[in-house]
């Protein structure tokens, strides 16, 4: 009950500091819907350029020093969940997320035996993520790690991404492949 109250405190106190802001110039600026998450720790950025809708039921959550960057008129759908813990999630301009996109920065180590898998430290091997220009993601879509995705991509609803995917690609599946280019 009390993490409840205090997740209703949060997005009250998110609703106020924005009115601080000058909300009557910021909206044309930053669409936030409504019940939307933005959480930030100490050493951890959010960047909005001009013109980015985030829709209802978004959450985004920069954590231990990660960073998420929003280019010009870019566009996430209700439910998408961006989290980027000790790295960089940079989204380019005129970029579109459907509904429910999820971006993940950072994994789990997991090789070790001889430890506790919540012990080990992330995978340094495969962090961040950057998503070019003029790409749109389809609904559902998981976004791993490691990823850089091409400018003007186009990836398929429910498609898992752990690979790069090529500027002016179609990726869909589960791992995503490139079945054609934009032409």
């Amino acid at each position: 009950m009390y993490s409840a109250i205090k997740s209703i405190a949060k997005i009250f106190f998110l609703k106020i500091r924005l009115r601080k802001v000058n909300y009557n110039n910021l909206h044309h600026l930053v669409h936030i819907g409504t019940y939307t998450l933005i959480k930030t720790t100490q050493r951890s950025t959010i960047q909005f350029n001009a013109n980015v809708a985030i829709h209802d039921y978004v959450k985004l959550l920069a954590e231990d020093g990660g960073v998420i960057i929003f280019g010009e008129k870019v566009n996430i759908g209700d439910y998408s969940t961006i989290r980027a813990s000790r790295a960089t999630i940079d989204i380019g301009p005129h970029t579109m997320l459907g509904q429910r996109v999820t971006l993940i920065s950072t994994n789990h180590a997991y090789k070790r035996r001889d430890q506790y898998i919540h012990d080990q430290d992330i995978d340094a091997e495969k962090i961040g993520i950057k998503i070019g220009a003029d790409c749109w993601l389809g609904a559902g879509c998981i976004i791993l790690p490691g990823v850089t995705i091409g400018n003007g991509a186009v990836i398929g609803a429910h498609a898992v991404v752990t690979k790069d995917i090529p500027d002016y690609s179609i990726a869909v599946g589960n791992p995503a492949r490139v079945i054609s280019t934009r032409t």
